[in-house]
């Protein structure tokens, strides 16, 4: 997927990264941690990917925060959890339902077997639509003493 012309997803993974989806990487985007970055505390808010020795400020303006959840992201250098913004949390919900429109146009198919199924049901959900129901008096096999 594909936003004003950047790839939101980094390589074969899942993972959104919010300056991405916010177009705040710019013409050339910058180094982006990963699980093979080994990041090291230098101080207070400083750290430092011991893969490429790029420094990484975590704070407001973090460009290495990813998706969490619906109410969260990461930063991948100093695993700490920041809450979105409300302008965050409209951009992953827009690529949430972008995603999920994608998703359900390859899964097209499903939908037209259930739809399929009312009307020609496998001989599994006929054997529970044959099957009668057993009624008894009320009260038959209890001691109502």
């Amino acid at each position: 997927m594909e936003v004003d012309g950047n790839s939101v997803v980094a390589g074969p993974t899942n993972v959104v990264y919010l300056s991405t989806i916010l177009g705040r990487d710019g013409s050339n985007p910058v180094h982006k941690c990963d699980w093979k970055c080994q990041n090291e505390h230098v101080c207070a808010n400083m750290y430092l990917c011991k893969l490429t020795g790029a420094t990484h400020i975590c704070d407001k303006n973090c460009d290495q925060r990813i998706v969490y959840d619906n109410h969260s992201s990461l930063c991948r250098a100093s695993r700490k959890i920041f809450p979105l913004t409300q302008v965050e949390e409209q951009a992953v919900r827009g690529v949430r339902r972008k995603l999920e429109s994608e998703n359900s146009s390859a899964d097209s198919c499903s939908s037209k077997r259930r739809r399929d199924a009312q009307l020609h049901p496998s001989p599994f959900e006929r054997s529970f639509t044959t099957a009668s129901l057993i009624c008894s008096k009320v009260g038959d096999g209890m001691d109502m003493s």
